[in-house]
């Protein structure tokens, strides 16, 4: 009996070594396979195109694949090569985007974290401005109808948007609206409204000028069917002119 319990003893010491034995290879192998891919994936990424392009933020104007076909160009590059200033403004050349945010994300991944511009007016008749009055073009079709028009002989822009807000912030708790704004080139002002009148404001004290006009414009009498035209370029008052509604004053900024 001694011998069997020798033998049980033997085999089971052999047997645990050969366990470990397989552990120890298995671990080994594992290794060099990790390691194999790893050194593949680096190679794909020193020299192959990135898999992927990802969009994080939610946007309205800009999709993925617009932005992939826009950086196609640049994803050649291995993953650590890729130029990410040249990438961010590639992608802020669309134009809907107002800023982008690029960034790696391994193994194979570009993300985009981009800012969509924010449309506040129509600049003349293609295209828009920003909060900030900055012009961009927007790409197909973009429906604004509701923005007001702005436009001027010599652009302008950013002055016309702050006086667009100015003449909002006097007019609007009278419950008028602009639809359109346009400067002239002596400076002074045509703004069309909603309701159909226009008003030509002169180019200094614009806006005091506006505020005794609004003091009386509710009690102006108006002609059925008519539009007013009211030209406040006058020192000591205004000239009123009515005209027959045929069609919808212009609202390309042109003077009529």
């Amino acid at each position: 009996m001694n011998w069997l319990k020798r033998l049980t003893k033997r085999l089971g010491r052999w047997l645990l070594l050969i366990l470990k034995a397989g552990l120890f290879t298995a671990l080994i192998a594992g290794l060099l396979w990790g390691g194999l891919q790893a050194w593949h994936l680096w190679q794909e990424h020193q020299s192959g195109e990135l898999v992927h392009v990802e969009l994080v933020s939610t946007t309205n104007h800009v999709t993925e694949d617009e932005l992939r076909d826009l950086l196609r160009p640049q994803l050649g590059l291995g993953f650590w090569q890729l130029d990410l200033t040249l990438i961010r403004k590639t992608v802020e050349s669309h134009p809907w985007v107002a800023h982008a945010e690029v960034s790696r994300f391994w193994p194979n991944s570009l993300r985009l974290d981009v800012s969509e511009q924010v449309p506040v007016a129509r600049w003349g008749e293609r295209d828009l401005l920003n909060q900030t009055g900055d012009i961009f073009r927007p790409n197909g079709s973009f429906n604004g109808g509701d923005l007001i028009v702005l436009s001027a002989v010599n652009p302008e822009p950013r002055d016309v948007l702050a006086m667009l807000r100015q003449l909002l912030d006097l007019i609007n708790p009278y419950g008028l609206h602009i639809r359109a704004l346009h400067r002239q080139a002596d400076g002074s002002w045509h703004a069309w409204l909603v309701n159909g009148d226009e008003w030509v404001l002169p180019a200094q004290e614009s806006i005091a000028a506006l505020q005794r006009l609004l003091l009386l414009y509710g009690s102006i009498p108006r002609q059925e069917n008519t539009n007013m035209r009211i030209d406040l370029r006058y020192r000591d008052g205004f000239a009123v002119k009515w005209s027959v509604v045929e069609t919808m004053p212009a609202m390309t900024g042109a003077k009529p």
